[in-house]
């Protein structure tokens, strides 16, 4: 076919999937088999028309049996909103409501096509594992280890469920992406297009460029802002880490050092509300808790984490030498700000509406119009109808790898769902661990992050939660926080070795061995790693309790982060010896530990260590001051 042709088709294809999701935002949603079959249906579409079977997607010359397996993914998904009302009144697993030959057949199809789509948009991992489910549950009586073991489930049986019911590929993931999420992705193609992204690295780098260390700096701001909106780590490190990356090079830092910040930041912008990385209504729906409530609770881990990446690129600048940009490239800030500032101005009114009351669906869409209007005042940042067109475009076409996902991963959710592991494992991780909370928590952070390997951040987190939550509960710990647990060792599964998907992708444009870099992000990250274990220990960190606990546990945990990397770092206000740093750890871990008596002993050794430090600070200071005198 004419490559011009397949141009229109694909935009064709994505604008629908785009109006869909503003109709309904708009007008209601329609039935739940209608609105999860349609956004698949198109995103599949698009998979097979922009992405190579090869892998050269170069989105142009659609080999003849990729318009083939186009023609197969109309009926096969289509016949489920052909259906929705039948659908909905079955019952499934029973020899009354069978089903039919044709069910049989779309079912196998729709199975093969969605997987394959998988594997062109995200890779083999979670297609193995999906596969892995599927074979699990079939063949899972013939497992001896009783734990994992279950009655075992005929091939019908297993397709009339994933794909006949609300259990499987059609379940709650695949409802909230095809509901909220994509809205959000398409009001992050409006910013973008809009110039938000170049806005918020120039002004990021008029703040703090010409600090020490100041592109760093940079990166963290630029990426937590742009992370707010986004739905990937790696899109986030690809779209900020081109100007960041380069720039931190210039300036003097180890390639190794540039990727892995840039791979923390874009991390953390996952964290960062209103979004969360798409996962915040996936938890909403999970844990029966508001939307707005999760975005909230996100809050003040996330500035934890910030702020511990803040201090580790600070000591790391201040150990190293680095300095920021020089005073004469570094733009103005006010003429940055009167230039570009109006783009930010669509996230506040979105989180003015959602905090009003307004719908997820129909807050987006009035950000989406509140964009448009506003990126009128200037002409640059102007979206006039073929801007508007390419933002729709983009913002669906952005949003295929989160619905593909969510579709898949429908599998491994209704494997867990009907053989029961999801509570046999977590009985199996409880047992491991002996019953010791501590531990319990340490092997469903390390599953987590297993279980998130080679997976986006909606995947990561679908995956995780259903074996995670159920054990963390057990041991009575509250479904917001359980899940907020697993959420962010999920995320850490992006910056852990050996699949570590945001550092590969720093690493090559930073130009650094991949296996220096992870292990540097490790370094620098380590409040990532505390963060889960704080939000147990300290659950007001979610923003549940009174002020004054709220207030004492963001300080306590403050506190606590900043020591522990200054033993790390080996730095403070000047460099610390080994006793020093064991003094800082041991500082670090009073002030973490969940006891008042810990925490007044944390505060005399803080004095110590700090009065210590700025005492060799002086003494330098006087020491450099009095060379080359007579």
């Amino acid at each position: 076919m004419d490559s011009r042709l397949t141009d229109y088709v694909v935009r064709a294809v994505a604008l629908s999937l785009a109006c869909f999701h503003i109709y309904t935002a708009v007008e209601g949603t329609f039935y739940p088999f209608v609105q999860r079959s349609i956004p698949l249906l198109l995103s599949v579409i698009l998979v097979f028309l922009v992405h190579r079977a090869s892998g050269q997607d170069d989105g142009k010359k659609v080999p003849f049996y990729d318009w083939v397996l186009v023609l197969l993914t109309i009926p096969v998904f289509g016949y489920i909103g052909l259906n929705s009302d039948y659908l909905q009144e079955r019952w499934p697993l029973t020899t009354t409501f069978a089903p039919t030959w044709i069910e049989i057949v779309c079912g196998v199809v729709a199975a093969a096509l969605l997987l394959e789509a998988t594997r062109r948009v995200m890779g083999w991992a979670l297609v193995i594992t999906s596969v892995i489910a599927l074979f699990y549950t079939y063949l899972g009586e013939y497992i001896p280890w009783g734990l994992i073991s279950h009655r075992g489930f005929t091939l019908i049986q297993i397709l009339d469920f994933m794909y006949l019911t609300l259990e499987g590929v059609w379940g709650v993931a695949i409802g909230v992406a095809a509901t909220y999420i994509v809205l959000f992705i398409i009001f992050g193609a409006f910013a973008e297009r809009a110039g938000a992204a170049e806005f918020c690295i120039e002004f990021c780098n008029a703040l703090a460029g010409h600090t020490r260390g100041g592109p760093a700096k940079v990166a963290i701001f630029s990426s937590a802002l742009i992370g707010s909106v986004t739905g990937s780590t790696v899109a986030n490190v690809y779209t900020t880490g081109q100007f960041t990356i380069p720039l931190m090079k210039r300036l003097g830092y180890k390639p190794r050092v540039a990727g892995a910040v840039e791979a923390l930041a874009s991390n953390g912008g996952q964290i960062m509300p209103p979004v969360l990385g798409a996962a915040a209504f996936l938890i909403a729906a999970y844990t029966g808790v508001s939307y707005v409530k999760i975005a909230f609770a996100s809050l003040i881990p996330a500035f934890l984490y910030f702020l511990g990446l803040f201090w580790s690129i600070h000591l790391e600048a201040h150990k190293t030498g680095l300095k920021g940009i020089p005073k004469e490239e570094k733009p103005s800030a006010w003429r940055v700000f009167v230039k570009g500032g109006h783009l930010l101005s669509p996230l506040a009114v979105l989180i003015g509406f959602l905090v009003y009351g307004f719908s997820p669906m129909k807050s987006a869409v009035f950000a989406i119009l509140f964009t448009v209007a506003v990126s009128w005042l200037r002409k640059e940042t102007r979206l006039g109808p073929s801007e508007i067109v390419e933002a729709l475009e983009k913002g669906a076409r952005n949003a295929v790898m989160i619905i593909v996902t969510c579709g898949v991963v429908g599998f491994i959710v209704g494997a867990f769902t009907l053989t029961g592991l999801a509570l046999n494992a977590s009985s199996a991780i409880i047992s491991l661990a002996g019953g010791n909370f501590f531990f319990i928590l340490v092997f469903v952070g390390v599953a987590c992050i297993v279980l998130g390997m080679g997976m986006n951040t909606v995947a990561a987190y679908v995956l995780v939660s259903v074996v995670g939550v159920p054990a963390l509960m057990m041991q009575g710990v509250d479904p917001l926080v359980a899940n907020m647990f697993v959420f962010y060792f999920a995320l850490l599964s992006h910056i852990t070795p050996p699949v570590c998907l945001a550092i590969f992708a720093a690493a090559s444009i930073a130009g650094a061995n991949v296996w220096e870099t992870a292990f540097t992000g490790m370094k620098m990250g380590v409040v990532g790693y505390l963060l889960p274990f704080l939000v147990v220990l300290y659950p007001p960190l979610l923003i549940v309790g009174t002020p004054q606990e709220i207030v004492l546990s963001l300080a306590t945990t403050a506190f606590g982060s900043l020591f522990m990397i200054s033993s790390i770092q080996g730095w403070l206000f000047t460099s610390l010896n080994v006793f020093e740093r064991v003094l800082a750890l041991a500082t670090g871990v009073a002030f973490l530990w969940p006891a008042f008596e810990f925490q007044l002993v944390a505060v005399a050794l803080g004095i110590a260590v700090v009065g210590v430090s700025v005492y060799k600070l002086q003494r330098s200071r006087r020491h450099n001051s009095g060379i080359g005198r007579p």
